[in-house]
């Protein structure tokens, strides 16, 4: 025996016992066969593929079809669900800067508001890729008026922003990178959603749902003071037990629940570390759920 044909053996250990005992042999063939000659190590990107084929099927076998395919419906809904937020919150803050009469700052939060319900609706329509590239030029508008804004100030100023406190330019790439983390976000989850959409949940549901939360919202912020607290509070507490009665809800409230923290954060998160522990837990999140989400499409 080789050293390769041991290495590659070794590597083949990465699948389960019964998958070895039927295809080993002929899976090391192929391998063999498409080495170098005096090849003795395995390649990286051919050892690569191994794990990630050994793993795969280890984890098909963990996670259930059934479960696999109620992953999918809460990936689907969740990143259908992300664009919504947005458009809420912007929504919010034009309506709470209207009743101030501060139009100045009212139209634009509704000039912001509107590019992301156009993402909702076409994510709820099917045009998946026309709602992922709205999406990702969302982001990488955010992060251009965050740059322009942050290199038109005079070295040293000290910026109070929505997300963190910069002194200087050189923390500019920083907060750039954080100011556009929402809309990063929700592109990156429509991006790896395999077909995002109300799902089970039913349009007409989601929409009465959606409609109601946001009808709350509204009337909460023009009312004001305690009422209008106990009213979102109200719409939300019903929505969140009606999501966590199924099985799907549970999923989508838990692949959801990092992007709505940085998304809907209180003014008091400006932690950097903290934003940014949340955005590489979610990207880990999103990776596994996007997994079982696209196997479920092949179970």
């Amino acid at each position: 025996m080789s050293a390769l044909e041991r290495r590659y053996r070794r590597l083949l250990a990465w699948y389960p016992k019964d998958h070895r005992a039927q295809h080993e042999e002929e899976m090391l063939a192929v391998l063999l066969a498409a080495s170098s000659p005096g090849q003795s190590r395995p390649a990286w990107r051919d050892a690569l593929d191994v794990l990630r084929g050994g793993l795969a099927i280890r984890l098909r076998r963990i996670v259930p079809t059934a479960s696999r395919r109620r992953w999918r419906a809460a990936t689907d809904l969740a990143a259908l669900l992300a664009p919504l937020t947005l458009f809420g919150v912007s929504l919010s803050q034009a309506t709470a800067y209207a009743g101030r009469s501060a139009f100045d700052l009212a139209l634009p939060a509704l000039a912001h508001a509107l590019p992301y319900g156009l993402i909702a609706l076409l994510a709820w329509l099917g045009r998946r890729r026309a709602a992922i590239a709205c999406a990702w030029a969302m982001a990488a508008l955010a992060a251009g008026m965050t740059t322009a804004e942050l290199l038109s100030l005079p070295e040293g100023t000290i910026v109070v922003g929505d997300v963190l406190q910069v002194s200087g330019r050189p923390l500019i790439a920083a907060s750039v990178l954080l100011s556009a983390l929402p809309a990063c976000m929700c592109a990156a989850m429509l991006t790896l959603t395999p077909s995002p959409g109300p799902g089970p949940v039913g349009s007409r549901r989601l929409a009465a749902w959606t409609g109601g939360v946001l009808a709350a919202r509204l009337v909460g912020i023009l009312v004001g003071g305690a009422f209008g607290v106990v009213l979102m509070l109200a719409a939300l507490g019903t929505v969140a037990v009606m999501a966590l009665r199924s099985s799907v809800g549970r999923r989508t409230t838990a692949v959801l629940t990092p992007f709505l923290l940085v998304a809907v954060r209180p003014s008091w998160f400006t932690d950097v570390a903290g934003l940014t522990a949340i955005a590489v837990a979610t990207a880990a999140l999103l990776g596994v759920t996007a997994w079982l989400a696209r196997t479920a499409e092949t179970a």
